[in-house]
Order: structure tokens, then C-alpha cells, then sequence
């Protein structure tokens, strides 16, 4: 029997000793069997098996990574070169570029140098790459909308994207309603249908909720129109005739110097300034007129429903509004809350919806409805960079339940100045009240009773308590929305103004829960009144009132109302931090 030792030196060396001799041969202590072999060598498989897939797998992400830094690379790269490109063109016509709407994967090879990478697929459509597909390392790099790539089968992650590509995802050929195309511009895109039939183009942005009538994809431009009234005032002096006529009338004013200067500065750095048809009704293009906001003319609101009436319409708020079309010397268009057309006295008060046009914007979350808007990731912080428009909840101590069982009250920010933030609550006191003795407001009135029994609700931690200037001038037939800036009310605490941003039926006053152009669960006390008081009187003893329709009706002092508290809060060196929300309706910042 022959046995082998573990150990060799030079006083026992490796013996062979025959059991069958005798001499006391003997084996070692400190020898291995063939079993101890065995068990060292599956001991050693076993590490194999483990630590081979583990060095592989390091060596596949190494490649993976080694692969993204390339097409990263390259993408930057034509990016690079083709921004030169647009400059040296911008300097000569006659230069030759590659970077234009035939780039091919063989200029790209020669403006690149692609490393151990190969294009298989590119797109340029003259702006920017919108198909990039590269094969490096064993895998496939696709350039998704979100200017990140998708490796092999992965699916793009949906944000960021572009709006413009969000929304061509609800494009089909055979759509008859919903997204379809314009039959004389394959590049441009609009919507109609009801509102069951256009759900998912609904756009946060800027403080507004707004409604993509159209886009156009080589323009990269989209049209846009406030979901909600802005407010409510008289349109002129006189139906537009001229260019002059409309670009003087008191509602371009409106959307062109109020309404316009109201916004973040970067939204208005994103709107271009277009091209708005405010001819007479029979022809809406007789008259056209360059503005950056303006109104929506009578075409595209048929357009956008059953062609020639309008009605079926998404743009059907069940709510007055004006259009940009006159119908005589003395009358103007404007939709009628049963979704019909009609013409109205430029002495009559509706609703005002403005329409822009901007560039493409970048989506960050949102599916496009109602309650859940498309959003872009601008966010405010505090009291201070709050956009007019936004939402914000304040906490609320009052034992009225003035604003629920949360006893947290949702305002809408109205303007701002060096130190405070005017906002209105987004809804309604939860008990209808008198105006006063007059249709002249004074902090005596009867209406003050509730407003400062609200007020004191809110904490001074939050409010800014110190008087602020009230506009209470009169608003008579005829009036320039500015004419109620005539007389003055220093106060804490108030009503709306005409001509105000949110003094019309931006909450869809009802008395039914149904609402037709807001979320209700978003309006505090949906249903307490049809209407409200503003702080302007129409004539003695009449004061003006919002009514369900969306126009201002004139009611006498002593008919009870619904009642919209106007309050500050503090902001400027004061300003109060937001310690969660988003600013929209269905998520307002959180004063806590």
C-alpha cells in the first residue's frame, strides 16, 4: 500500500512502506487521503463557479459604461458640431453645412469620430437630433425624447420628455376626434372633440391651467388657452372695425399689459408673439393683429367642435366667454354657457380666456388631465418667488369651518408687491351675506362682519396685518376696467376687484357639485352660493356681482351673496418658507 506524505524534508522524505514488512512501518499523522482531495478540489470548483460570473459581471458593466460614455460622446459631439455649423452659416448663406434635415450615418462618420462605436440610425430635423441610434461594446444605444439613451430593449423613460412628443403619442390616422391633423399642413396638429373626447391636454404651466389647442412639430410651437376664466370685464368702448380699434380696446390691454406682466419672466421669455384673426365674425382674418396674448377667434372655436356651430366642443366651459371677433359696430362674439355662439353689447361683461402661442417646453410628470396636468419642474420655494396663479394652504383656527375639516384654506396668489402677496381664497365663505347699507364698501358694511371674523382665522404668523389700498371706484356701462381705480379702500381684508386676476367665475360658481372646467374637490365650499360681491358697485344702490354664467350682473345692497375673502400674506424680507406642494390645485404649496 503506498500512501503519500504532506510533508517532505530532508530527515523523512517520501517513503513507501510495505505492510507486509515488519520494523514497526507506520503512516504519518499529517497525511491527505483521496477523499481530502476530492472535497479540495470541489471546494475549489465551487469558488470557481461563484467568482467566474461575478468578474464577468464587473466586466459587463464596465462594458455597458464604457458604451454610454461613447454614445454620450458622439452625441455631444454632433451637437457641438452642428451649433458651430449654424453659426458659420449664420456668418455666410453659402456655407455648406452637413447638419441639415438629410444628414445621413455617413456625415455623421465624417463630422465624428465614432472610436469603437457604429451609427446605425440618425435623424436631424434642421433644429435638433431627433433619432440617434449607436452600437458600441455589444450593445444598442437609442437617443430617447429625454436627451438620455435607452440600452438594447429597454423602453425610454417617459420623463422628461418634450410636450410636443408627449402629445403625438395620442395621434392616430384614423383619429376622427381627439388629436387629428390639419388637412393643408401635415406639420400641424389640433384638437377637437368633447370633453370626453379631449381628456389628456391639460397643461400646468406658469401658474395657469391650460388647454393645447394646437402644435405645430417643424415650428416646434404650441397654442395654448387658460382653462379657467381669467377674469371678467366689458371688451371695448366700441366693436373693432381696425387693427388700432382692437389693439386699444380695453380687453387687448388687459391680456397685453395685465395679464402679460403678471407672469415669471421666464414664461414670458417663452411666449412668441403671433398672429390673432379679429375680423367680423364672417370672416375672422379680415382683420389680423400682432400681440403676444390675444383671444380666441370664432373659427377655431368651430374647429375645435363640429365645425359650425362649435358645439361639442372642449373648449365648452359651460361659461361666457369673449372671442376676438366682432359681430357689429356695437357687439362682439362670445360663447354661451349651453356651448352656442352669440353676440354681445360691448357694455356686457363675460369672461376672458387668453391664448398664447410658446416654444416646446420639457414635461417633468403629469399624464395631461384635469386633475393631473402635464408640469414642468419649476417649483417656488417661499412667499416671496411665488408666481401669481399658483395655489397655496394656509392654516385655518376659526370655528366656522370656513375651510373644511383639514382646517387648512386654499388661496390662489392674485398679484404681489415689496412686501405682501394679495390672494383670494379659492372658493367661497360657507354662509351667503348682505353687502351693507351701500353699494359705496367701508369697513362698517355688513359683508366686513364675515371677511373679519376670517381674517382673524388666519394667523399673523401668515398675514400681513397692516392696511393695503382696496380699488372701490365704480364699474357702469361702458367702463375701462382701470376706471374703478378712482376711488380707494384701505383695509386688511376685502373682496375681489373688477378687472382683478381671479374676479370672474374662475371656481365654476354652482350650486351643483358637478363642475365643468375645475376640480371640485379643490374649491372650498362648492356650493355654498351661485355668486358673489366684488368691491364695485354698477350704480346706487347696485353692486357688482360674479355670476354662474361668468358675467357681472349688478344686485342690489341688501340681497345676500356668496363671499370671496381677499387677504396678504406676508412675503418680501418677511416671506414664509413652502414646506411641501407643487403650487397646483390638486397640490398646493403648504404654509405650516
Amino acid at each position: 500500500m503506498y500512501t503519500f506524505y504532506r510533508k517532505v524534508d530532508e530527515v523523512n522524505m517520501i517513503k513507501l512502506t510495505n505492510s507486509k514488512t515488519g520494523g514497526g512501518g507506520h503512516l504519518l499523522n499529517n497525511a491527505f487521503t483521496l477523499i481530502e482531495l476530492l472535497a479540495v478540489i470541489i471546494i475549489l470548483a465551487i469558488i470557481a463557479l461563484i467568482a467566474v460570473p461575478v468578474i464577468l459581471d464587473v466586466v459587463e458593466d464596465a462594458r455597458i459604461s464604457a458604451g454610454k460614455s461613447e454614445a454620450n460622446m458622439i452625441l455631444g459631439s454632433i451637437n457641438n458640431y452642428c451649433a458651430t455649423e449654424d453659426v458659420k452659416y449664420q456668418l455666410d448663406n453659402s456655407y455648406t453645412r452637413l447638419c441639415t434635415t438629410s444628414l445621413d450615418v455617413d456625415q455623421v462618420k465624417e463630422m465624428v469620430n465614432l472610436g469603437n462605436a457604429d451609427i446605425i440610425n440618425v435623424n436631424y430635423d434642421g433644429t435638433k437630433l431627433t433619432e440617434l441610434v449607436i452600437e458600441s461594446n455589444n450593445h444598442t444605444f437609442t437617443l430617447c425624447p429625454s436627451g438620455k439613451f435607452a440600452m438594447d430593449d429597454e423602453e425610454c423613460p417617459k420623463f422628461p420628455a418634450s410636450l410636443i412628443s408627449l402629445l403625438l403619442e395620442q395621434y392616430s390616422a384614423d383619429n376622427t376626434t381627439g388629436l387629428v391633423k390639419d388637412s393643408t399642413n401635415e406639420n400641424l396638429y389640433y384638437y377637437t372633440g368633447t370633453n370626453e373626447q379631449v381628456a389628456n391636454n391639460f397643461l400646468w404651466y406658469g401658474g395657469h391651467q391650460w388647454r393645447v389647442l394646437e402644435f405645430d412639430e417643424s415650428a416646434n410651437t404650441l397654442t395654448l388657452i387658460t382653462q379657467q376664466p381669467l377674469t371678467t370685464i366689458q371688451p371695448a368702448s366700441a366693436g373693432w372695425e381696425s387693427e388700432e380699434a382692437y389693439n386699444n380696446s380695453y380687453i387687448n390691454n388687459w391680456l397685453n399689459d395685465y395679464f402679460l406682466n403678471s407672469l415669471d419672466s421666464s414664461i414670458q421669455s417663452n411666449i412668441q408673439k403671433t398672429t390673432f384673426n379679429v375680423g367680423i365674425y364672417t370672416d375672422v382674418d379680415e382683420i389680423k393683429t400682432e400681440q403676444n396674448v390675444g383671444l380666441l377667434d370664432e373659427d377655431q372655436y368651430k374647429r375645435a367642435g363640429d365645425g359650425t356651430t362649435g358645439q361639442n366642443s372642449f373648449l365648452d366651459i359651460k361659461d361666457r366667454f369673449w372671442l376676438g371677433n366682432r359681430f357689429s359696430s356695437s357687439s362682439v362674439r362670445y360663447v354661451l354657457g349651453d356651448d352656442g355662439l352669440s353676440s354681445g353689447s360691448v357694455s356686457d361683461t363675460d369672461g376672458v380666456r387668453a391664448v398664447i402661442k410658446i416654444s416646446d417646453i420639457t414635461i417633468t410628470g403629469g399624464d395631461g388631465t384635469l386633475a393631473n396636468n402635464y408640469q414642468i419642474a419649476n417649483k417656488s420655494t417661499n412667499t416671496d418667488n411665488v408666481q401669481v396663479g399658483e395655489y397655496i394652504n394656509v392654516p385655518y383656527s376659526g370655528d366656522d369651518n370656513a375651510c373644511g375639516s383639514d382646517n387648512m384654506c386654499t388661496f390662489r396668489v392674485v398679484s404681489k408687491d415689496e412686501d405682501s402677496i394679495k390672494v383670494v381664497l379659492n372658493g367661497l365663505l360657507p354662509t351667503a351675506s348682505e353687502y351693507g347699507s351701500s353699494a359705496t364698501i367701508t369697513t362698517s358694511h355688513t359683508i366686513y362682519t364675515p371677511l373679519n371674523t376670517f381674517a382673524e382665522g388666519i394667523s399673523n404668523t401668515y398675514r400681513y396685518t397692516g392696511n393695503k389700498t382696496f380699488y372701490i371706484g365704480n364699474y357702469s356701462s361702458g367702463a375701462n376696467y382701470e376706471d374703478v381705480q378712482d376711488e380707494t379702500l384701505e383695509a386688511s381684508v376685502g373682496l375681489p376687484t373688477v378687472g382683478e386676476m381671479f374676479s370672474g367665475n374662475d371656481i365654476d360658481l354652482s350650486t351643483s357639485s358637478a363642475k365643468t372646467f375645475v376640480d371640485v374637490n379643490t374649491i372650498e365650499n362648492p356650493t355654498a352660493s351661485s355668486g358673489y360681491s366684488t368691491m364695485n358697485r354698477f350704480r346706487s344702490p347696485y353692486v357688482r356681482r360674479v355670476h354662474s354664467d361668468g358675467s357681472l350682473s349688478s344686485s342690489s345692497v341688501s340681497s345676500a351673496s356668496g363671499v370671496r375673502a381677499v387677504i396678504y400674506l406676508k412675503s418680501g424680507t418677511s416671506a414664509i418658507t413652502f414646506t411641501g406642494g407643487k403650487g397646483t390645485p390638486n397640490s398646493p404649496y403648504v404654509l405650516q
